[in-house]
């Protein structure tokens, strides 16, 4: 008996592991336009203006012996350790880090491609009464989730950390459902490790909807099963667990966050999604893409799509015939996610916005289509998996004639769409010659097709005499619809720097200066870092909000970008004459221009005179009036506890610099302030000949330290704050997940 059952689980392993296998020969294949990227080539947008830079970075920290806490190279000095969407402290951000970073990035996205559909798949199958026999309805709804159009558009723009965070979803629910189902509270520990990864995959507003899913989930669970203790207590401890783990990324954020513009203000009606774009559930490219034909709708095209096939469409009507608990679940979910990613167009968005403030991490509310994305794999799944067990009579007396008015209805409704888009594009465009009515009457003729041929392929599933031939043939239709979409939007960036900060880096070499990019597009901003510049701005989500008021000024002239220590401007184009008054041209030519200001202060200065101004907005003010020198004085946010003297220009010299690190020595007869413009931030510790020193706020946003009279070493160093508490309780929280498992894994062999 014993050996029976050991040949008939490891049977099922070997199963379960050949559909995992063939899930990720189907996700090499679709991602094979991007799979390799060659020379300095990344996958698409997003990742080559913000991964590349960011991990470029970490790389050569790590290769130097340091960790990748602080980045000078952009805003004057930033916490990289604690972006969230660098995401340093997820596992699987080492592969994008210890291999070349576009390749890294590439197989780090068919890796959760991959996840994605595994964790579906095991999701669905788990859910069904005779998981042995549930390989087409797990594997549709496998398919339906990894290769919609919401991942292909994510990857198309290169939306790396939101689609990581989203893979772990169907983990997440799989976990609390097997937790509930042990009924141990060591089950439950377990449960929030696939939460945690979750949240270490760095894309916090995407957790909003991790966490609906879930608790819909949990909800759904404690109803039909009747144990809302066991369930709210298996939940807590996944969600306990979960936070301790990801304490070490979770601390540092917050504390990035509660000084970030972010916390300023969220664009209440950013990627709404408009009703007509409902279309696009049909004809995914009805209003174009973002790389083959153009795009002319609202902007966002990733946000706005979540393309998930016709199929959903055409089980629809099985699954209302004979609706299970589960169908209800996803349903809701659908109904759910469509209301709320309507957004400012409907009812449900600012409701929720106004009454709960969590709503407002959402940001863009158009994304909670993931949920519909989410779900439309598991109703088609459930409705499938319903009508196989059901008996041969009743489904033939139903499924034939529920076929047949899907394809009349459905076609009827598509031929009048084709005229209807025909009628309106030409009332609209009379004597437009363009290829969008021809692009958008395309895309209802495949929709018809599709339509067309997935119902017949789920005819002959449900009734037909050769149902395995018939299952093959419905995958490929599923395989088809969605790939002939999210394919051909896949695309390679160059990841390189551009010929404006290639020149810049060697018109400067290795001065101690800073560079000022203006009208440089943000997205290129982060390029100083690929160039070894230092910068005064970046392209980041998360920016300072101290720095970004002292930065964010009109002129290039501006005094706040000589305390900065900008010696330099960095343009697209040559300035026009009225924006380069002053400015000395260095070089000009293809892809830009390099101009040397005419004020600079060094990155490291000694003055001998200050004011105090507490407030912010007084101190820029006060800092931009013609009275002020800011090579004489500084402002400071309170009093400095020493008495800054003299007149004579004092002696400093920069020994050593490296991320997070200054090592300066001074020389003046008498006290002085010695002024850093680094960004200032909680975690930098000062030292004057060893002896601990107080650091001040000078300028709104920088740093400064007293020194005393006579010749002194000074050094700076930052030291992560609030990373060692995480860490430790991150270690706290693995060690009881091992714990768990020891003891869970011990209690089921007693």
């Amino acid at each position: 008996m014993g050996s029976s059952r050991t040949r008939s689980t490891l049977q099922q392993s070997f199963i379960q592991w050949g559909w995992a296998a063939l899930l990720f020969i189907l996700t090499l294949l679709f991602l094979r336009p991007v799979l390799i990227p060659q020379g300095a080539q990344a996958i698409a947008r997003d990742a080559s203006y913000l991964f590349v830079p960011w991990l470029s970075f970490a790389r050569e920290s790590l290769a130097a012996g340091r960790f990748p806490l602080w980045d000078p190279t952009t805003f004057s000095g930033y916490p990289l350790y604690a972006n969230p969407q660098v995401a340093l402290f997820y596992p699987f951000t080492w592969l994008a880090i210890l291999l070349r970073p576009g390749v890294g990035l590439s197989l780090y996205a068919a890796l959760h491609v991959w996840l994605a559909g595994v964790g579906m798949y095991l999701l669905v199958r788990r859910s069904s009464p005779a998981p042995h026999e549930a390989w087409l309805p797990s594997l549709l709804a496998a398919l339906t989730f990894m290769f919609s159009g919401f991942v292909a558009a994510r990857l198309s723009e290169g939306h790396l950390g939101l689609l990581a965070t989203l893979a772990w979803t169907p983990w997440i629910v799989l976990a609390l459902e097997w937790s509930v189902e042990r009924r141990s509270a060591w089950a439950g520990v377990l449960a929030g490790i696939p939460l945690a990864l979750s949240i270490l995959a760095g894309h916090t507003s995407s957790l909003l909807f991790v966490a609906l899913i879930w608790l819909a989930y949990g909800l759904f669970v404690a109803i039909t099963q009747r144990s809302w203790g066991l369930v709210i207590r298996q939940g807590a401890l996944a969600g306990v667990t979960a936070l301790a783990i990801s304490a070490i990324q979770t601390l540092p954020t917050l504390q990035l966050i509660a000084h970030s513009t972010r916390t300023t203000g969220i664009d209440y009606g950013f990627a709404s999604l408009p009703p007509a774009h409902l279309v696009t559930l049909i004809v995914p490219g009805y209003f174009g893409d973002s790389t083959a034909t153009g795009y002319w709708s609202v902007p966002n095209f990733a946000e706005l799509t979540y393309y998930a096939g016709v199929l959903p469409l055409v089980v629809l009507v099985l699954a209302l015939r004979r609706p299970t608990s589960r169908t209800w679940l996803y349903l809701a979910l659908i109904v759910f996610g469509v209301l709320f990613a309507l957004g400012t167009y409907s009812f449900l968005y600012p409701l929720l916005y106004d009454l709960l403030p969590p709503f407002r991490l959402g940001r863009a509310p158009a994304r909670a289509l993931f949920l519909y994305a989410f779900a439309a794999g598991p109703l088609i799944a459930e409705a499938v998996r319903t009508w196989q067990s059901t008996e041969d009579a009743s489904r033939a007396e139903y499924v034939r004639p529920a076929l047949r008015w899907v394809v009349l209805g459905g076609g009827l409704a598509l031929i009048a769409a084709l005229a209807a888009t025909g009628a309106v594009f030409a009332a609209l465009h009379p004597s437009d010659t363009s290829g969008r009515l021809w692009h958008q009457v395309g895309g209802w003729v495949i929709a018809l097709f599709v339509l067309l041929a997935g119902t017949a392929a789920l005819r002959a599933v449900l009734i037909g005499s050769r149902a395995r031939l018939a299952s093959i043939l419905l995958v490929g239709v599923v395989i088809a619809d969605l790939w002939g979409f999210g394919f051909r939007l896949f695309t390679l960036e160059d990841a390189a720097p551009g010929n404006l900060w290639t020149t810049a880096r060697a018109e400067l070499g290795d001065q101690m200066t800073r560079v000022l990019p203006w009208g440089v597009p943000v997205w290129d901003q982060n390029d100083a870092t690929l160039a070894g510049l230092r910068s005064i701005f970046g392209y980041n989500t998360l920016e300072l909000a101290a720095y970004n008021r002292l930065a964010a000024n009109p002129n290039p002239l501006s005094k706040a970008y000589d305390v900065l220590g900008a010696g330099y401007v960095v343009a697209p184009f040559v300035l026009s004459e009225g924006d380069s008054d002053q400015l000395t041209l260095i070089w000009s030519g293809e892809g830009g221009a390099l101009y040397q200001r005419p004020h600079p202060l060094p990155l490291a200065r000694l003055v001998n005179a200050y004011e105090v101004i507490p407030d912010p907005a007084a101190a820029l003010a006060h800092l931009g009036s013609a009275e002020f020198d800011p090579a004489a004085s500084a402002i400071l946010d309170r009093e400095p506890g020493c008495a800054p003297s003299g007149d004579a220009p004092g002696r400093v010299q920069i020994i050593e610099t490296r991320p997070g690190a200054w090592h300066i020595e001074t020389e003046y007869p008498a006290p002085s302030l010695l002024v850093l413009a680094e960004t200032a931030y909680p975690g930098w510790r000062a030292a004057v000949d060893g002896q601990p020193v107080d650091i001040l706020t000078a300028y709104t946003a920088l740093q400064a330290v007293c020194v005393p009279a006579g010749s002194h070493a000074v050094t700076w160093e930052f030291g992560a704050p609030l990373l060692g508490m995480g860490a430790a309780i991150s270690a706290g929280g693995l060690t009881l997940c091992l714990g768990a498992a020891v003891l869970l894994r011990r209690t089921a062999t007693i």
